[in-house]
């Protein structure tokens, strides 16, 4: 239920936590991802959709307690990225846990993400950044609202 996306888009396996401050994913590379390179390999620029449907699990779980049903937001962009591989072969283990770090009252959020590749020897970082996203509070793109359109364009 807390998955944000559905195939053949989806990337990630199992929602493994989220709580009122995080969540934390894992997803294995299928040969059948539609992000893999033409070497047939996940391009770690891959792992910022990792951490925004990660994000979308710690949305979902604040929705649902709220209420309501789970909804789209909008990742508006990253800082700090940091990769410390090119790509990843099918059937690497990907772990991924999100913190959110700062939330403002009009649904702007941040999160320090970060990913880690596991192996049966231990685990070592794949990747890591600040995401900001939107998440719109309930009614902010109701189309009877007056200037609606107005902030779908702002």
């Amino acid at each position: 239920m807390l998955l944000p996306q559905r195939p053949p888009m989806q990337l990630i396996d199992t929602a493994l936590s989220a709580d009122d401050s995080a969540a934390e994913s894992r997803t294995v590379i299928r040969a059948d991802n539609l992000l893999l390179n033409e070497n047939g390999r996940f391009p770690a620029l891959g792992l910022i959709e990792v951490m925004a449907q990660t994000v979308g699990i710690f949305a979902g779980r604040m929705r649902i307690l709220a209420g309501d049903k789970p909804r789209e937001g909008l990742l508006l962009g990253t800082r700090r990225m940091l990769l410390n591989a090119p790509s990843f072969p099918v059937g690497s283990r990907l772990h991924c846990r999100v913190e959110k770090t700062f939330e403002s009252d009009d649904g702007l959020w941040q999160f320090d993400c970060r990913v880690t590749l596991e192996s049966d020897e231990g685990s070592e970082p794949a990747g890591s950044a600040m995401l900001t996203v939107f998440n719109p509070p309930p009614g902010y793109f109701d189309e009877d609202e007056p200037n609606a359109a107005a902030k779908i364009i702002r």
